[in-house]
């Protein structure tokens, strides 16, 4: 497999930078600056770190709850939530948002969102980058009051999954590690009331976007190696050290759901892609795909009943939404009111989620 070329995200939107840019990668207050990686040819840059942004090198001690209201009181029956790296709050939308209807509220603040995500009780996890913390806003139905947060020590969180994350453990993918010292991304298991107390890492995942949960507590990271070769691992029972999956045909990494058969859903970002698997524990089986997407996205998520699939498009600064089944994904419709492309939209996430 060839190099990636992770140099199409927000180092370029905000930059025009080349894939040949040297940028330092994120660091944790009192930790030495991680410098810059070398993978065979082209150095893949990711495509949110939070190093790219201005002034986020060091974490923020604390944020005060905001719960901003745009249109109405807090809406019942659940929508869309959307992201943006360099933005400062996230959005929610209706369902269905065909006639491109402007955010129904927004919960915040927040520092360098990625890969946001909903539990099954519908609560609302934002891993925070700039902050190097997870926080969890209340559910179900949309913008709900914060209910807590907690630091991540194990690096610089990008996307999470979680069954209840209230009462119950969250996984939660590092794109890269705490220190130049400890350098490769991991996946935390934490909880909101005790924090991270476990660190999942494995020779496979160097740098990790993704991170799914299934209703069994098994995890796999979607990540790239030291080569920069895309890379799947299965952790059972979300421990251990791991075994890297086998049959895995994504040419990059990205963002990981699970849909209600079963199947795990994958993007892979850079070529613009979804590849549906079975199995993947650790050999994976392909039941669909590759399906094109409209754009590269990094992140995308089912709704509750695996019908419709919504990436976020960086490229364009929109939200695309797909019909979705295991043998045909198909584009149905984007909207963008109230998104700044300058502000990198990249996380979607269904309120409720997918059941699979």
């Amino acid at each position: 497999m060839t190099s990636p070329r992770f140099a199409i995200a927000a180092a370029v939107l905000l930059g025009g930078c080349s894939a040949s840019m040297s940028v330092a990668t994120p660091s944790r207050p009192g930790t030495a600056t991680v410098g810059p990686f070398s993978h065979k040819r082209v150095r893949p840059q990711w495509a949110f770190p939070a190093s790219v942004a201005p002034n986020v090198q060091t974490a923020r001690p604390h944020f005060r709850e905001v719960v901003s209201r745009l249109a109405r009181p807090r809406a019942r029956y659940g929508g869309i939530y959307v992201s943006e790296f360099l933005g400062t709050s996230i959005f929610a939308y209706q369902h269905k948002n065909t006639p491109n209807n402007p955010p129904l509220c927004t919960v915040g603040p927040v520092s360098n969102p990625n890969g946001i995500a909903v539990d099954r009780k519908g609560n609302l996890i934002d891993p925070d980058g700039g902050s190097h913390t997870v926080v969890v806003f209340s559910g179900p139905g949309l913008c709900g009051s914060k209910v807590g947060s907690f630091s991540d020590p194990f690096g610089q969180p990008t996307d999470a999954s979680s069954a209840d994350a209230v009462n119950g453990e969250i996984a939660v993918a590092n794109i890269f590690g705490p220190s130049a010292y400890d350098a490769a991304g991991s996946i935390s298991m934490c909880t909101l009331a005790g924090g991270c107390t476990t660190n999942l890492k494995n020779s496979a995942m160097y740098e990790v976007a993704g991170v799914a949960m299934d209703k069994r507590g098994n995890c796999w990271a979607d990540a790239a190696d030291g080569g920069g070769t895309a890379t799947l691992t299965y952790f059972a029972g979300c421990s251990g050290s791991g075994e890297e999956a086998t049959g895995f045909l994504n040419e990059y990494y990205g963002g990981l759901d699970f849909d209600r058969f079963g199947n795990l859903v994958t993007v892979s970002a850079f070529d613009s892609k979804i590849y549906i698997y079975s199995g993947c524990n650790p050999a994976c089986t392909l039941v669909g795909g590759p399906f094109p997407m409209l754009n590269e996205a990094v992140y995308g998520h089912l709704n509750k009943t695996s019908k419709t699939f919504c990436t976020g498009d960086f490229e364009l600064g929109q939200m695309d939404v797909y019909h979705y089944s295991p043998n045909a994904v198909t584009r149905w419709y984007s909207f963008n009111n109230g998104l700044n492309v300058s502000n990198v939209p990249v996380g979607c996430a269904f309120d409720p989620r997918s059941r699979g």
